[in-house]
C-alpha cells in the first residue's frame, strides 16, 4: 500500500459565464495553493477598495441551501452555486485550491461539473509532499427528514448510492451506485447536468432564483417531456446529477470520506445538514491518511 499525496493545480485557470440564479456575468479563477490549506474561495471585499474575504469550503461557511449551496463569511459576502466546482475538485482528486470568484456566484457553464473538470485537467495537477487526509467512517450515522434520508456506513471504499423520486414522468424514480475510485464512474458523474421542472421556473424566478437558467445550462422537463432538443447525456442523468451535488456538498466535510454514503431523495439542504451531523458525531469517524495499491495511487495522483 502507498500513501496518497495531496495535490494542487500546476497553474491558474479561469472560466467565465452566467450565474444560474443571479443571471449576472461572473467568473472564477482556480489557483494553486499550499499543502494543508484545503479549498478556499476568495471574494472581493466590497467594504474596501482593496483586499478580499476568504471563505473556506467548510461546514461552518454554509450560508444558504435554496436550490444551490451558498457559502459565506460571517457578516461578509456570500457566493452561490459552489457545489459543481467542489465536485470537480473531488473527481479530479485536488485537495488544495484558492478559487477567486467575481460576480457573487460561480458560473453555471453547461450545468454540470464537466467544464470545471476540463479546466482542472488543462491546468494540470501538482503533487505535494504531505499525505492526503481522509475521514474514515467507523460507525453508522444517519439523518432523516420524512421520506428523505442520508446515511454513512463503514466501508473500505468510496461508494455513493442515491435514489430519487419525482412526479414528473420524464424523471420518475431512479437509483444508482457510484464508485468514486472508478474513473469511468467519475466521468459519468461529472457530465450530469442540473435539472428542473417547467412548472417550477416561474416560482423560482419570483423568489429571485434561476434568472440565468436556460436550455443551454439545465435540463428542463414538462411532465413526460424533456424540452432540451439534444435530450439526455445519460439515461440516468437526473440521479447522476443528484449524486454530483451530493459529492460537492460532502466536500464541505474537509476531506474525502471513506465509507458508503446512502442517500434517498437528497438535496442541498439535507446534504449540508448531514455534513454537520457527521462532523458533530466524533465517534462516527476517524481522521487518517489515504492509502492505495500502487497502481491506484499513481492513477489518483
Amino acid at each position: 500500500m502507498h500513501i496518497v499525496r495531496q495535490t494542487t493545480l500546476a497553474k491558474p485557470v479561469t472560466l467565465s459565464g452566467v450565474g444560474l440564479h443571479s443571471g449576472a456575468d461572473c467568473s472564477v479563477t482556480m489557483r494553486p495553493a499550499l499543502a494543508d490549506s484545503g479549498i478556499v474561495f476568495r471574494v472581493p471585499d466590497g467594504r474596501r477598495r482593496q483586499g478580499a474575504v476568504l471563505i473556506p469550503a467548510a461546514a461552518e461557511s454554509i450560508a444558504d441551501t435554496r436550490l444551490c449551496t451558498s457559502l459565506g463569511a460571517v457578516g461578509g459576502p456570500v457566493i452561490a452555486t459552489a457545489e459543481h466546482v467542489l465536485a470537480a475538485a473531488v473527481i479530479a482528486s485536488i485537495d488544495n485550491l484558492v478559487i477567486d470568484v467575481e460576480g457573487g456566484e460561480l458560473p453555471i457553464l453547461d450545468g454540470s461539473a464537466a467544464p470545471y473538470l476540463d479546466a482542472i485537467e488543462r491546468a494540470g495537477a501538482r503533487t505535494l509532499r504531505p499525505a492526503k487526509s481522509v475521514i474514515r467512517i467507523i460507525e453508522p450515522v444517519e439523518i432523516c427528514d420524512g421520506d428523505r434520508m442520508i446515511r454513512a456506513e463503514p466501508l473500505d471504499g468510496r461508494i455513493i448510492e442515491v435514489a430519487i423520486a419525482f412526479d414528473a414522468g420524464a424523471i420518475g424514480e431512479q437509483s444508482l451506485a457510484i464508485d468514486l475510485n472508478d474513473p469511468a464512474s467519475r466521468t459519468r458523474l461529472a457530465h450530469a447536468r442540473t435539472f428542473c421542472r417547467l412548472s417550477d421556473v416561474d416560482a423560482m424566478r419570483a423568489a429571485g432564483l434561476s434568472r440565468g437558467g436556460s436550455l443551454d445550462n439545465a435540463i428542463v422537463v414538462d411532465g413526460d417531456q424533456i424540452l432540451n432538443p439534444t435530450g439526455l447525456r445519460d439515461p440516468q442523468e437526473f440521479v447522476l446529477h443528484k449524486a454530483l451535488d451530493l459529492v460537492g456538498d460532502l466536500a464541505l466535510a474537509g476531506a474525502p470520506i471513506i465509507g458508503r454514503i446512502i442517500a434517498r431523495r437528497p438535496g442541498h439542504d439535507l446534504n449540508t445538514r448531514f455534513v454537520r451531523a457527521l462532523l458533530a458525531r466524533k465517534t462516527a469517524f476517524e481522521r487518517g491518511q489515504m492509502t492505495a495499491p500502487p497502481a491506484l495511487a499513481r492513477a489518483s495522483g
